[in-house]
Protein backbone atom coordinates (compact mmCIF):
# COMPACT_ATOMS: atom_id res chain seq x y z
CA UNK A 1 0.00 0.00 0.00
CA UNK A 2 2.91 2.25 0.56
CA UNK A 3 4.17 2.26 -2.71
CA UNK A 4 1.29 4.02 -3.66
CA UNK A 5 2.42 7.66 -3.60
CA UNK A 6 -0.13 9.57 -3.06
CA UNK A 7 -1.54 7.30 -0.36
CA UNK A 8 1.60 7.40 1.61
CA UNK A 9 1.55 10.99 1.46
CA UNK A 10 -2.35 11.39 2.67
CA UNK A 11 -1.40 8.71 5.48
CA UNK A 12 1.83 10.34 6.53
CA UNK A 13 0.02 14.20 6.43
CA UNK A 14 -3.23 12.28 8.94
CA UNK A 15 -0.21 10.92 11.36
CA UNK A 16 1.22 14.51 11.81
CA UNK A 17 -1.81 15.83 12.56
CA UNK A 18 -3.53 13.72 14.62
CA UNK A 19 -0.23 13.59 17.01
CA UNK A 20 -1.28 17.25 16.93
CA UNK A 21 -4.88 17.22 18.16
CA UNK A 22 -3.45 14.70 20.74
CA UNK A 23 -0.54 18.03 21.66
CA UNK A 24 -3.45 20.11 21.91
CA UNK A 25 -5.55 18.40 24.15
CA UNK A 26 -2.88 17.38 26.51
CA UNK A 27 -2.18 21.25 26.57
CA UNK A 28 -6.02 22.01 27.45
CA UNK A 29 -5.63 18.94 29.79
CA UNK A 30 -2.73 19.95 32.00
CA UNK A 31 -3.99 23.62 31.50
CA UNK A 32 -7.03 21.86 33.61
CA UNK A 33 -5.44 20.37 36.51
CA UNK A 34 -2.68 22.95 36.68
CA UNK A 35 -4.63 26.36 37.36
CA UNK A 36 -7.54 23.98 39.95
CA UNK A 37 -10.36 23.33 37.06
CA UNK A 38 -12.39 20.60 37.66
CA UNK A 39 -10.96 18.43 34.92
CA UNK A 40 -13.56 16.08 34.38
CA UNK A 41 -16.24 18.69 33.33
CA UNK A 42 -13.67 20.92 31.51
CA UNK A 43 -13.32 18.00 29.42
CA UNK A 44 -16.71 17.46 28.91
CA UNK A 45 -16.98 21.21 28.05
CA UNK A 46 -13.83 20.89 25.77
CA UNK A 47 -15.71 17.56 23.73
CA UNK A 48 -18.71 18.84 23.25
CA UNK A 49 -17.70 22.32 22.09
CA UNK A 50 -15.90 19.90 19.30
CA UNK A 51 -18.79 17.84 18.69
CA UNK A 52 -21.68 20.03 18.68
CA UNK A 53 -20.76 22.31 15.40
CA UNK A 54 -21.26 18.20 13.82
CA UNK A 55 -24.95 17.86 14.54
CA UNK A 56 -25.70 21.77 13.52
CA UNK A 57 -23.90 21.71 10.49
CA UNK A 58 -24.39 18.35 9.26
CA UNK A 59 -27.47 19.10 6.53
CA UNK A 60 -24.76 21.47 4.81
CA UNK A 61 -22.15 19.56 4.60
CA UNK A 62 -24.43 16.36 3.22
CA UNK A 63 -26.06 19.57 0.76
CA UNK A 64 -22.29 20.83 -0.17
CA UNK A 65 -19.35 18.61 0.14
CA UNK A 66 -19.97 16.10 -2.65
CA UNK A 67 -19.87 19.69 -4.92
CA UNK A 68 -15.93 20.09 -3.56
CA UNK A 69 -12.63 18.13 -4.69
CA UNK A 70 -12.03 16.59 -1.19
CA UNK A 71 -8.33 17.51 -1.54
CA UNK A 72 -9.65 21.16 -1.36
CA UNK A 73 -11.80 20.55 1.62
CA UNK A 74 -8.37 19.12 3.76
CA UNK A 75 -6.22 21.47 2.80
CA UNK A 76 -8.11 24.36 3.62
CA UNK A 77 -9.32 22.92 6.89
CA UNK A 78 -5.66 22.65 8.11
CA UNK A 79 -4.88 26.20 6.88
CA UNK A 80 -7.90 27.17 9.38
CA UNK A 81 -6.73 24.56 12.21
CA UNK A 82 -3.13 26.51 12.27
CA UNK A 83 -4.68 29.93 12.95
CA UNK A 84 -7.30 28.64 15.84
CA UNK A 85 -4.15 27.06 17.36
CA UNK A 86 -2.31 30.43 17.77
CA UNK A 87 -5.44 32.06 18.83
CA UNK A 88 -5.46 30.13 21.56
CA UNK A 89 -2.26 30.46 22.64
CA UNK A 90 -2.48 34.19 22.37
CA UNK A 91 -5.82 34.16 24.69
CA UNK A 92 -4.25 31.78 27.39
CA UNK A 93 -1.05 33.52 27.27
CA UNK A 94 -1.65 36.16 29.94
CA UNK A 95 -2.56 33.14 32.30
CA UNK A 96 0.07 31.11 31.67
CA UNK A 97 2.96 33.65 31.84
CA UNK A 98 1.02 34.25 35.46
CA UNK A 99 0.52 38.15 34.74
CA UNK A 100 -3.65 37.39 35.84
CA UNK A 101 -4.72 34.84 37.85
CA UNK A 102 -7.80 33.97 36.26
CA UNK A 103 -8.86 33.51 32.29
CA UNK A 104 -12.29 33.51 30.78
CA UNK A 105 -12.29 29.70 29.46
CA UNK A 106 -15.25 30.36 27.44
CA UNK A 107 -13.49 31.79 24.28
CA UNK A 108 -11.22 28.81 24.63
CA UNK A 109 -14.17 26.88 23.71
CA UNK A 110 -15.28 29.12 21.37
CA UNK A 111 -12.06 28.70 19.31
CA UNK A 112 -12.17 25.23 19.94
CA UNK A 113 -15.64 25.00 18.42
CA UNK A 114 -14.08 26.64 15.23
CA UNK A 115 -12.31 23.34 15.23
CA UNK A 116 -15.13 21.29 15.28
CA UNK A 117 -16.74 23.48 12.88
CA UNK A 118 -13.78 22.22 10.79
CA UNK A 119 -13.77 18.77 11.78
CA UNK A 120 -17.65 18.50 10.45
CA UNK A 121 -16.19 19.26 6.80
CA UNK A 122 -13.12 17.70 7.22
CA UNK A 123 -13.40 14.28 8.46
CA UNK A 124 -16.52 13.24 6.08
CA UNK A 125 -14.28 14.40 3.21
CA UNK A 126 -11.07 12.12 4.66
CA UNK A 127 -13.01 8.89 4.82
CA UNK A 128 -14.36 9.86 1.42
CA UNK A 129 -11.46 10.71 0.14
CA UNK A 130 -9.50 7.38 0.20
CA UNK A 131 -11.16 5.71 -2.36
CA UNK A 132 -10.03 8.31 -4.49
CA UNK A 133 -6.50 6.74 -4.14
CA UNK A 134 -6.97 3.15 -3.16
CA UNK A 135 -8.51 0.57 -5.38
CA UNK A 136 -11.66 -1.18 -4.17
CA UNK A 137 -10.39 -4.57 -3.57
CA UNK A 138 -7.55 -2.92 -1.44
CA UNK A 139 -9.76 -0.66 0.87
CA UNK A 140 -9.74 -2.76 4.05
CA UNK A 141 -6.29 -3.37 3.70
CA UNK A 142 -5.50 0.60 3.59
CA UNK A 143 -8.28 1.34 5.91
CA UNK A 144 -6.73 -1.46 8.31
CA UNK A 145 -3.18 0.40 7.74
CA UNK A 146 -4.97 3.61 8.35
CA UNK A 147 -6.40 3.07 11.37
CA UNK A 148 -3.69 1.49 12.98
CA UNK A 149 -1.67 4.52 11.94
CA UNK A 150 -4.39 6.98 13.44
CA UNK A 151 -4.87 4.77 16.96
CA UNK A 152 -1.38 4.90 17.48
CA UNK A 153 -0.71 8.44 16.85
CA UNK A 154 -3.49 9.32 18.78
CA UNK A 155 -2.15 7.40 21.92
CA UNK A 156 1.50 8.29 20.73
CA UNK A 157 0.35 12.21 20.64
CA UNK A 158 -1.45 11.75 24.29
CA UNK A 159 1.60 10.25 25.76
CA UNK A 160 4.12 12.73 24.33
CA UNK A 161 2.00 15.45 24.61
CA UNK A 162 1.11 14.67 28.11
CA UNK A 163 4.91 14.92 28.76
CA UNK A 164 5.56 17.69 26.80
CA UNK A 165 2.56 19.85 28.55
CA UNK A 166 3.76 18.83 32.29
CA UNK A 167 7.31 19.46 31.58
CA UNK A 168 7.97 22.40 29.22
CA UNK A 169 4.20 24.36 29.57
CA UNK A 170 1.08 24.34 28.39
CA UNK A 171 1.88 27.01 25.80
CA UNK A 172 4.51 24.48 24.27
CA UNK A 173 2.20 21.75 23.58
CA UNK A 174 -0.19 23.69 21.83
CA UNK A 175 2.75 26.04 19.55
CA UNK A 176 3.58 22.46 18.65
CA UNK A 177 -0.16 21.18 18.06
CA UNK A 178 0.21 24.33 15.17
CA UNK A 179 3.03 23.80 13.90
CA UNK A 180 1.79 20.22 13.14
CA UNK A 181 -1.17 21.27 11.31
CA UNK A 182 1.31 23.39 9.25
CA UNK A 183 2.96 20.32 8.13
CA UNK A 184 0.14 18.45 7.34
CA UNK A 185 -1.26 20.89 4.85
CA UNK A 186 2.18 20.62 2.85
CA UNK A 187 2.20 16.97 2.80
CA UNK A 188 -1.00 16.83 1.53
CA UNK A 189 -0.43 19.87 -1.19
CA UNK A 190 2.17 17.26 -2.64
CA UNK A 191 -0.50 15.29 -3.92
CA UNK A 192 -1.14 15.56 -7.55
CA UNK A 193 -4.42 13.49 -8.91
CA UNK A 194 -7.04 14.29 -11.27
CA UNK A 195 -10.28 15.96 -10.01
CA UNK A 196 -12.53 13.11 -9.04
CA UNK A 197 -16.46 12.70 -9.85
CA UNK A 198 -19.25 15.63 -8.05
CA UNK A 199 -22.44 16.70 -7.91
CA UNK A 200 -22.05 20.19 -9.53
CA UNK A 201 -24.42 19.53 -11.95
CA UNK A 202 -27.55 19.26 -9.82
CA UNK A 203 -29.37 21.57 -7.37
CA UNK A 204 -27.80 23.04 -4.05
CA UNK A 205 -28.97 23.54 -1.08
CA UNK A 206 -31.64 21.60 0.72
CA UNK A 207 -32.80 19.63 -2.15
CA UNK A 208 -29.29 18.22 -2.19
CA UNK A 209 -29.63 17.60 1.46
CA UNK A 210 -32.97 15.91 0.80
CA UNK A 211 -31.71 13.75 -2.02
CA UNK A 212 -28.65 12.50 0.42
CA UNK A 213 -30.87 11.62 2.88
CA UNK A 214 -32.81 10.01 0.17
CA UNK A 215 -30.29 7.75 -0.75
CA UNK A 216 -29.38 6.81 2.59
CA UNK A 217 -32.66 5.90 3.64
CA UNK A 218 -32.80 3.61 0.68
CA UNK A 219 -29.49 1.49 0.61
CA UNK A 220 -29.61 -1.51 1.81
CA UNK A 221 -26.79 -1.16 4.52
CA UNK A 222 -25.83 1.90 4.89
CA UNK A 223 -27.95 3.82 7.22
CA UNK A 224 -27.56 0.49 9.44
CA UNK A 225 -24.03 0.94 9.12
CA UNK A 226 -24.63 5.00 9.77
CA UNK A 227 -26.54 3.97 13.06
CA UNK A 228 -24.19 1.16 14.62
CA UNK A 229 -21.48 4.01 14.35
CA UNK A 230 -23.78 6.36 16.12
CA UNK A 231 -24.11 4.28 19.26
CA UNK A 232 -20.31 3.40 19.63
CA UNK A 233 -19.97 7.09 19.30
CA UNK A 234 -22.14 7.47 22.50
CA UNK A 235 -19.86 5.03 24.01
CA UNK A 236 -17.07 6.94 23.29
CA UNK A 237 -18.14 9.99 24.28
CA UNK A 238 -18.97 9.31 28.05
CA UNK A 239 -15.65 7.20 27.93
CA UNK A 240 -13.53 10.11 26.73
CA UNK A 241 -14.33 12.18 29.44
CA UNK A 242 -14.50 9.33 32.19
CA UNK A 243 -11.58 7.98 31.45
CA UNK A 244 -9.35 11.06 32.32
CA UNK A 245 -11.19 11.32 36.20
CA UNK A 246 -10.84 7.50 36.10
CA UNK A 247 -7.15 8.20 35.74
CA UNK A 248 -6.94 11.05 37.53
CA UNK A 249 -8.89 10.62 40.12
CA UNK A 250 -9.16 6.52 40.79
CA UNK A 251 -5.99 5.86 39.66
CA UNK A 252 -3.88 8.78 41.02
CA UNK A 253 -2.16 9.35 37.76
CA UNK A 254 -1.08 12.99 36.88
CA UNK A 255 -1.25 14.43 33.26
CA UNK A 256 1.67 12.41 31.59
CA UNK A 257 0.18 9.50 33.79
CA UNK A 258 -3.12 9.39 31.44
CA UNK A 259 -1.03 9.63 27.98
CA UNK A 260 0.96 6.73 29.38
CA UNK A 261 -2.15 4.76 29.95
CA UNK A 262 -3.95 5.81 27.07
CA UNK A 263 -0.79 4.37 24.99
CA UNK A 264 -1.92 1.10 26.33
CA UNK A 265 -5.12 1.81 24.21
CA UNK A 266 -2.40 2.21 20.85
CA UNK A 267 -1.45 -1.11 21.67
CA UNK A 268 -4.27 -2.90 21.72
CA UNK A 269 -5.29 -0.99 18.57
CA UNK A 270 -2.50 -2.44 17.04
CA UNK A 271 -3.75 -6.24 18.19
CA UNK A 272 -7.12 -5.89 17.08
CA UNK A 273 -6.53 -3.97 13.86
CA UNK A 274 -3.88 -7.10 12.80
CA UNK A 275 -6.61 -9.52 13.55
CA UNK A 276 -8.85 -8.05 11.47
CA UNK A 277 -6.55 -7.27 8.59
CA UNK A 278 -5.27 -10.65 8.64
CA UNK A 279 -9.01 -11.81 8.62
CA UNK A 280 -10.76 -13.29 5.41
CA UNK A 281 -14.20 -14.07 5.31
CA UNK A 282 -15.04 -13.93 8.93
CA UNK A 283 -13.73 -9.92 8.83
CA UNK A 284 -16.43 -9.06 6.39
CA UNK A 285 -19.44 -11.32 8.94
CA UNK A 286 -22.16 -9.57 10.12
CA UNK A 287 -21.78 -10.80 12.89
CA UNK A 288 -18.43 -8.89 13.54
CA UNK A 289 -20.09 -5.77 15.48
CA UNK A 290 -22.37 -8.20 18.10
CA UNK A 291 -18.66 -9.75 19.07
CA UNK A 292 -17.42 -6.44 19.78
CA UNK A 293 -19.98 -5.03 21.86
CA UNK A 294 -19.31 -8.08 23.77
CA UNK A 295 -16.06 -7.16 23.96
CA UNK A 296 -16.62 -3.94 24.82
CA UNK A 297 -19.24 -4.43 27.67
CA UNK A 298 -16.98 -6.93 29.48
CA UNK A 299 -14.08 -4.50 29.43
CA UNK A 300 -15.75 -1.11 30.56
CA UNK A 301 -17.23 -3.80 33.28
CA UNK A 302 -13.83 -4.77 34.50
CA UNK A 303 -12.40 -1.37 34.57
CA UNK A 304 -15.22 0.05 36.77
CA UNK A 305 -14.27 -2.94 39.21
CA UNK A 306 -10.65 -2.33 39.14
CA UNK A 307 -8.07 0.35 41.29
CA UNK A 308 -4.81 -1.48 40.20
CA UNK A 309 -3.02 0.59 37.17
CA UNK A 310 -1.65 -2.46 35.76
CA UNK A 311 -5.22 -4.85 35.18
CA UNK A 312 -6.65 -1.15 34.13
CA UNK A 313 -3.92 -1.29 31.58
CA UNK A 314 -4.80 -4.46 30.08
CA UNK A 315 -8.18 -3.79 30.53
CA UNK A 316 -7.37 -0.82 27.91
CA UNK A 317 -5.79 -2.52 25.84
CA UNK A 318 -9.25 -4.36 25.18
CA UNK A 319 -11.14 -1.28 24.77
CA UNK A 320 -7.86 0.29 22.22
CA UNK A 321 -8.93 -3.19 20.25
CA UNK A 322 -12.15 -2.70 19.93
CA UNK A 323 -12.81 0.40 18.85
CA UNK A 324 -9.71 1.10 16.48
CA UNK A 325 -11.79 -2.32 14.74
CA UNK A 326 -15.22 -0.71 14.39
CA UNK A 327 -14.10 1.89 12.17
CA UNK A 328 -12.27 -0.08 9.95
CA UNK A 329 -15.68 -3.12 9.63
CA UNK A 330 -17.70 0.53 9.49
CA UNK A 331 -15.36 2.47 6.95
CA UNK A 332 -14.67 -0.25 4.41
CA UNK A 333 -18.32 -1.37 4.21
CA UNK A 334 -19.34 2.27 3.53
CA UNK A 335 -16.58 3.15 0.63
CA UNK A 336 -17.02 -0.22 -1.02
CA UNK A 337 -20.65 0.02 -1.10
CA UNK A 338 -21.77 3.29 -1.95
CA UNK A 339 -21.67 5.70 -5.01
CA UNK A 340 -18.64 7.93 -5.47
CA UNK A 341 -20.70 10.35 -5.92
CA UNK A 342 -22.87 10.41 -2.82
CA UNK A 343 -19.99 8.99 -0.50
CA UNK A 344 -19.50 12.22 1.11
CA UNK A 345 -23.06 13.10 2.17
CA UNK A 346 -23.57 9.25 3.37
CA UNK A 347 -20.29 10.17 5.83
CA UNK A 348 -21.24 13.73 6.55
CA UNK A 349 -24.84 11.94 7.26
CA UNK A 350 -22.73 9.74 9.38
CA UNK A 351 -20.52 12.36 11.09
CA UNK A 352 -24.10 14.06 11.99
CA UNK A 353 -25.37 11.93 13.93
CA UNK A 354 -22.13 10.61 15.63
CA UNK A 355 -22.28 14.39 16.62
CA UNK A 356 -25.64 14.19 18.30
CA UNK A 357 -24.98 11.10 19.99
CA UNK A 358 -21.66 12.75 21.42
CA UNK A 359 -23.15 15.74 21.88
CA UNK A 360 -25.71 14.31 24.94
CA UNK A 361 -22.95 12.01 26.27
CA UNK A 362 -20.80 15.38 26.48
CA UNK A 363 -23.46 17.65 27.75
CA UNK A 364 -24.61 15.40 30.47
CA UNK A 365 -21.45 14.88 32.00
CA UNK A 366 -20.89 18.86 32.54
CA UNK A 367 -25.11 19.73 32.25
CA UNK A 368 -26.32 17.48 34.62
CA UNK A 369 -25.19 17.16 38.26
CA UNK A 370 -26.37 13.65 38.47
CA UNK A 371 -23.14 12.88 36.29
CA UNK A 372 -20.75 14.69 37.88
CA UNK A 373 -21.39 13.43 41.47
CA UNK A 374 -21.17 10.05 40.17
CA UNK A 375 -17.80 7.93 40.73
CA UNK A 376 -15.76 7.56 37.25
CA UNK A 377 -16.07 3.22 38.13
CA UNK A 378 -19.77 3.59 38.60
CA UNK A 379 -20.33 5.09 35.14
CA UNK A 380 -17.62 2.86 33.31
CA UNK A 381 -20.02 -0.13 35.30
CA UNK A 382 -23.13 1.74 33.45
CA UNK A 383 -21.71 1.77 30.00
CA UNK A 384 -20.78 -1.78 30.33
CA UNK A 385 -23.95 -2.77 31.20
CA UNK A 386 -25.81 -0.79 28.68
CA UNK A 387 -22.79 -2.55 25.65
CA UNK A 388 -24.00 -5.76 27.23
CA UNK A 389 -27.92 -5.12 26.57
CA UNK A 390 -27.41 -3.34 22.88
CA UNK A 391 -25.64 -6.51 22.13
CA UNK A 392 -27.96 -8.80 23.39
CA UNK A 393 -30.41 -6.30 20.83
CA UNK A 394 -28.08 -6.73 18.05
CA UNK A 395 -28.05 -10.53 18.42
CA UNK A 396 -31.69 -10.63 18.02
CA UNK A 397 -31.85 -8.64 14.78
CA UNK A 398 -29.01 -10.40 13.33
CA UNK A 399 -30.91 -13.59 13.84
CA UNK A 400 -33.83 -12.34 12.26
CA UNK A 401 -31.76 -11.06 9.31
CA UNK A 402 -30.24 -14.77 9.14
CA UNK A 403 -33.92 -16.48 9.34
Amino acid sequence: MLKNHNFRRFWLSQIVLTVGGSFLQMGLIELFRVHGYDVRVETAKFSFAVALPGLLLGPVVMAYLDRWQRRSVLLVSDALRTVVAVAIVAWLLPLLTGRVEERDLFRVYLLVGVIGVIATFYLPARVAFLPNLVEAGKLMQANSIFTTSMAIATVGGAALGGFVAERFGVATAIVMSGASFLVSFGILWTIQMPPHATTGSSKPGHSEFLTGCAYLWEHPTALPLVLLNAFFAFLLGVLMVVFVGYALETLHLRTAGVGYLAAAAGVGAGIGIGLLGRGKAWAHSNWVPFFQLVLAAGALIGLGLTTNIWLASLVVVVLGAVSATVLIYIDAKLQAQVEDVRRGAVFAARGMLTSLTMVVAFWLQFGTSFFKRTPAPTVLLWLGMSTGVAAILLLVMLRRKTD
